[in-house]
C-alpha cells in the first residue's frame, strides 16, 4: 500500500465515489503520486528511496502515456514497472466502490493486451511465468476491501 500513500491527501468523497470521476476529480486523484513523493521525500535508506520512486512512478506507462512525468521505457525505474503491473492486476481482480471484480483470466488477458503499451514487456513475461502464484494469492487472500 506504500505506493498509494499519497491517497491519504485525497478527499474520501473522491476515493470512495461510486461511478466515474469527473475530470476535476480525476485531476485531484492524480495528485496522489506527487503527494506520496513529498511524504517520502525526507526519508532515508534504500528501501524508503524505492518507496518514494514507486510512489512517484507507479502510474507511468511503458509507452509514455502515463503520469505525472510521461516517462517511458527504460526511463521508468524497474521497481516502478513491476509495481505498476501488480497494482493494475490487483485493481482489476478486486471489487471497488465503482466496479465489480474481474475474473482473473480476464485481467490476465488485459495485462497481455497492454504488453509494450502500458507495461514493460519483460514485466508481462515475468507475470505470465508466475501467474499461478498470483492465483494462489487471490485464493488465500480473498478481497475484503470493497464496499
Amino acid at each position: 500500500m506504500m505506493h498509494d500513500i499519497g491517497k491519504l491527501m485525497v478527499p474520501n468523497e473522491i476515493l470512495e465515489k461510486k461511478g466515474r470521476l469527473l475530470p476535476v476529480e480525476e485531476a485531484v486523484m492524480r495528485q496522489h503520486v506527487g503527494y506520496g513523493g513529498m511524504m517520502l521525500e525526507n526519508t532515508s535508506g534504500k528501501i524508503m528511496e524505492y518507496a518514494r520512486v514507486i510512489a512517484l512512478q507507479h502510474h507511468e506507462r511503458w509507452d509514455g502515456g502515463g503520469y505525472p512525468g510521461h516517462l517511458f521505457g527504460e526511463h521508468i525505474s524497474p521497481v516502478s514497472r513491476i509495481v505498476s503491473l501488480a497494482d493494475v492486476f490487483d485493481a482489476l481482480v478486486s471489487r471497488r466502490s465503482y466496479k465489480p471484480a474481474w475474473l482473473p483470466d480476464d485481467a490476465r488477458a488485459e495485462i497481455i493486451r497492454q504488453r509494450g503499451k502500458q507495461f514493460a514487456p519483460e514485466c508481462v513475461d515475468a507475470f505470465l511465468r508466475t501467474y499461478d502464484q498470483f492465483l494462489e494469492i487471490i485464493k488465500n487472500y480473498p478481497d475484503r476491501s470493497a464496499v
